[in-house]
């Protein structure tokens, strides 16, 4: 079936080069990864075809569109039995108007949003500044144009620490969750001394940490982590001469990139907390702040991160020096987000669920599908109440004290772009590297344009954060996590 959809599509001009064969490949790979026919919308989501194009509409015109119409049939019908016959029927509490979920109950508010867009707010406008693992460069040009010339990583680290604590506190959870972070030193085959940051490693005045919060499971054996980047990257426009830029090296505000994930990881915790101690969590959930993502650090927490998990020598070092091992305890999966509150303005409210190798990163992804499914069925009734009801869509907000005004919830299409998909972006980002070194995972980031205001420039601000976008997909991702982590993966 395969070699039949290279073939009998070899001689069409789609729109992007072999979409049709990667389309049927989808269908096929992911069918034979779950190991059972796929459910009708996982099927729609699979395909990058024009978004009021059906399932069935693509499947009929197969034939006609291939060199063989009697062989394709053959390949239609195999799809066909690939696929469910009927709608998947999403479970409902007894009297429920919407669909069972775990987190939504907690995040389809009106105080989520408010929490979600304050404490990006918060990072992004605040003290925090020289976000690169580079910090501050020794550069002429940079130096004269660094309002001052410290190292904000350090601090906002401390920050975020420190907010897990009083969470964990407030929970209850003290002595159970725990807070800390995974120490070490920049290492590279080359000198690049021009960068503080690195050159203050080399000198052993400064090192570089993940965060990593543990709440406990039922199976402390396992874990599911939700994980972002709390680095931020240079400014384009400022470096770029085709920008307007003059060779300056200073970091964005990063109110998407990356503070929109971050807040998502900090809103989860006491979510994650109550279902620990309701005892409703399968396994561990981590949340893992990884630094150094961003150029020229490259992946350098995700890569720190996964030597560990390769060496068995993960050591979590919590707050006063203690060490806890966390060696023992097998990742079964990972949440990457990466800029995820961004509404794309030429193709609006889509997102990507973009898993990595392998049977269980698409396991994952079916997750993360059921959790959109869940959303997009409930967010017609909680419109109705009567706060949301007739509000039509969020409006952005020029800076973070101007709070946007209630919106409707948003139906938002999750689309699943398994790593040889066109539109997927899991390449450029942590989410490759824990794919590379095996480690089952999926990225959820917005419909991603490299060539916007607001990627890595100085327009990184609340001005263009999507509130009623944002919140959405942090809500899905967060529901996704919980589902991972109360169900058993494929063996």
């Amino acid at each position: 079936m395969h070699r039949a959809a290279v073939e009998l599509f070899a001689h069409t001009h789609d729109p992007r080069p072999h979409i049709t064969t990667r389309n049927i490949r989808k269908i096929l790979d992911t069918h034979l990864l779950l190991g059972k026919p796929l459910p009708r919308s996982l099927a729609r989501r699979l395909l990058d075809v024009p978004r009021h194009q059906t399932l069935e509409e693509w499947l009929d015109a197969l034939p006609g569109r291939s060199s063989d119409a009697e062989r394709c049939q053959r390949l239609v019908e195999e799809l066909r039995r690939s696929i469910e016959a009927e709608p998947m029927a999403l479970p409902r509490r007894r009297g429920a108007k919407v669909p069972a979920s775990l987190t939504f109950g907690r995040t389809a508010r009106r105080s989520f949003e408010v929490a979600y867009w304050k404490t990006i707010a918060r990072l992004a406008e605040g003290r925090y500044l020289n976000k690169n693992n580079a910090d501050c460069v020794r550069d002429p040009t940079t130096q004269q144009l660094l309002t001052y010339r410290h190292r904000d990583l350090d601090a906002l680290g401390d920050y975020l620490l420190s907010y897990y604590g009083r969470v964990i506190r407030s929970a209850g959870m003290a002595g159970k969750a725990l807070a800390g972070d995974l120490p070490f030193r920049w290492r590279t085959d080359f000198d690049f001394s021009w960068m503080g940051g690195w050159l203050n490693n080399q000198e052993g005045t400064s090192e570089e940490r993940d965060l990593v919060v543990v709440i406990p499971g039922r199976d402390r054996k396992r874990a599911v982590i939700m994980a972002d980047h709390y680095d931020t990257a240079y400014m384009a426009d400022r470096y770029e001469a085709g920008q307007g830029g003059k060779g300056a090296r200073l970091a964005a505000s990063g109110a998407d990139d990356n503070h929109s994930a971050t807040v998502a990881l900090m809103l989860a915790a006491p979510i994650f907390l109550a279902l620990s101690k309701a005892g409703k969590l399968g396994c561990d959930i981590w949340l893992v702040h990884l630094t150094g993502e961003e150029f020229p650090a490259d992946c350098l927490g995700a890569r720190h991160l996964c030597q560990c998990l390769v060496e068995g020598s993960l050591k979590l070092r919590l707050v006063g020096g203690r060490e806890r091992d966390l060696s023992g305890a097998r990742v079964q999966g990972v949440y990457v987000l990466d800029m995820v509150a961004h509404n794309n303005e030429r193709e609006r409210d889509v997102f990507q669920i973009s898993p990595g190798m392998g049977r269980t990163s698409m396991w994952l992804a079916a997750q993360a599908h059921q959790a959109n499914e869940v959303w997009n069925a409930s967010a017609p009734v909680w419109n109705q109440a009567p706060e949301r009801r007739g509000r039509g869509r969020g409006r952005r907000s020029p800076h973070g004290g101007a709070l946007p005004e209630v919106a409707e919830h948003l139906v938002v299409a999750g689309e699943v772009r398994p790593s040889y998909s066109s539109r997927s972006t899991l390449y450029n980002t942590d989410g490759q590297i824990f794919s590379d070194a095996g480690v089952p995972v999926v990225l959820f980031m917005e419909n991603y344009d490299i060539n916007r205001s607001g990627y890595h420039d100085t327009h990184d601000t609340m001005a263009n954060i999507d509130l009623d976008y944002g919140s959405a997909v942090a809500a899905i991702a967060i529901e996704s996590v919980a589902r991972a982590a109360t169900e058993d993966p494929p063996a």
